[in-house]
């Protein structure tokens, strides 16, 4: 008997790297997976071959591959988890869950709606909240208005969970505005050695953001809980995966 929840979080960058996804997650095996940028029809198949749980929340309806096209699905974050999840919440701090149904991909990345997605999970009598989130973009990383009034809303929206664990893509570097103001409040799990959680070998834009400090991707807790042996994994995604075993206090 275990401790601890171990967790995996990765913005999987759509339909790009799902074959080193899911090696990467049958590998690991962790009890519970936040992922950003996953089509709903993607993660159904994740949850049959990894014998998961799957809940998600919608952020747009996006054509395959990120293009303009007339097939758009549903595209957004999800939670797979081994162990019954309970209590299941999709909190909207930018749009909501009815209007986003009809929300088509325009071209403009900030017009997503951003949700907090989280679900309750026990384990060895121990409860957990667990949450992902993928916050608004901006153009290289720089903090805009729209950033600024998005956060008011997630830090909001996240008074109404005083016992939780949320990761994700939080398109804002450490040590700036956006993630310091996060870090004000709960505590960042990623050790300070790591400098960025773009994996530029993977990435787009490849080696022009090589050297650069863009830790990006955040692992936050209150203080009921302890994280521990955090990692980032390269080779998964254009992100780094985030790995952690999770304690109750």
């Amino acid at each position: 008997m275990s401790n601890f929840l171990s967790l995996a979080c990765v913005n999987i960058e759509g339909t790009k790297h799902l074959d080193r996804v899911l090696a990467f997650l049958q590998k690991e095996k962790p009890d519970v997976v936040c992922l950003q940028e996953i089509y709903e029809h993607d993660l159904q198949k994740f949850a049959e071959e990894l014998g998961m749980e799957s809940a998600f929340g919608q952020m747009v309806l996006m054509g395959r591959d990120n293009k303009l096209e007339p097939l758009f699905l549903p595209f957004g974050i999800a939670l797979l988890s081994r162990l019954p999840m309970s209590n299941l919440r999709k909190s909207y701090y930018h749009g909501d869950e009815e209007s986003v149904r009809n929300l088509m991909f325009d071209g403009n990345h900030q017009s997503y709606y951003h949700l907090v997605l989280s679900a309750a999970l026990q384990k060895d009598g121990k409860g957990f909240t667990i949450g992902t989130t993928h916050f608004t973009w901006t153009p290289d990383g720089k903090v805009d208005d729209v950033q600024r009034t998005h956060v008011a809303g997630l830090l909001k929206t996240l008074q109404d969970f005083p016992d939780m664990v949320f990761c994700g893509d939080f398109n804002a570097p450490r040590g700036e505005e956006i993630f310091a103001e996060l870090a004000k409040c709960y505590k960042d799990n990623i050790p300070s050695h790591y400098t960025t959680s773009i994996d530029v070998n993977l990435h787009r834009l490849g080696e022009k953001l090589r050297g650069r400090s863009l830790m990006i991707d955040g692992l936050f807790t209150t203080p009921q809980y302890e994280a521990s042996n955090v990692r980032l994994q390269d080779g998964v995604s254009d992100h780094f995966a985030i790995l952690a075993e999770i304690r109750k206090l």
